[in-house]
């Protein structure tokens, strides 16, 4: 198991049970509020030939009276991964976005998700392992999205036009008004038809909720 890993966590009255599982299966954890901070004692211990070996990141960070340089889970990754290349990174986030998490394995190159929620503290702890054994983890309700992402690079510019027009209320005809002459009435009836088998929605209400779900719009 991991010897010495940092997280970087603002809400430190909250998820008290990962804090427990961290100490029960970490020997040195190193709790920080703030991304800046992160980095530092990230660029530290590499210069005192002790580096950090995982990195445990919300994505969301509150603003405060502190000034900032890093303000976001993606970009402390970035930078840490640009010093320490292998460093293994978990997203501890209420994100729901697959679209956004699908990004951070794909562009980010995290090795796991864990979902604040229900059981998060088991789930960190089947991160760890997981991604101590070199294999990538989610927790299942994630998991199960991502299986289905791919679903997503069917989707053209067009139909997310057409699904941010449905998302602010417009009717099948205003939005084939607002595209013409690219996009018929019965074109966007159709695209509506095809992204709801896409997505596995009922309705059109269900199909902007998925898609919102999906980071699509």
């Amino acid at each position: 198991m991991f010897k010495k890993i940092i997280t970087a966590e603002d809400q430190d009255t909250t998820h008290r049970g990962v804090e427990s599982i961290l100490k029960e299966v970490v020997p040195s954890v190193q709790k920080t509020k703030y991304c800046d901070d992160a980095f530092i004692k990230i660029k530290a211990s590499l210069q005192e030939n002790a580096p950090y070996e995982a990195l445990i990141t919300d994505l969301q960070f509150e603003e405060d009276h502190r000034d900032r340089e890093i303000t976001s889970g993606e970009e402390l990754i970035a930078a840490v991964k640009k010093i320490i290349p292998d460093i293994k990174i978990i997203v501890f986030s209420v994100e729901k976005g697959i679209g956004r998490i699908k990004k951070l394995f794909d562009e980010y190159g995290i090795h796991a998700f864990v979902a604040k929620g229900r059981d998060e503290s088991l789930h960190i702890k089947k991160a760890l392992e997981a991604v101590y054994a070199k294999k990538s983890y989610c927790t299942p309700k994630i998991k199960q999205l991502l299986r289905s992402v791919d679903d997503i690079d069917e989707i053209g510019e067009e139909d997310i036009k057409i699904l941010d027009f449905l998302s602010k209320g417009l009717s099948q005809r205003q939005i084939s008004e607002t595209l013409t002459p690219s996009c018929s009435l019965s074109s966007v009836e159709k695209n509506i038809g095809r992204l709801k088998v896409l997505l596995n929605a009922r309705n059109p209400v269900q199909l902007i909720s998925l898609a919102k779900d999906r980071g699509i719009i």
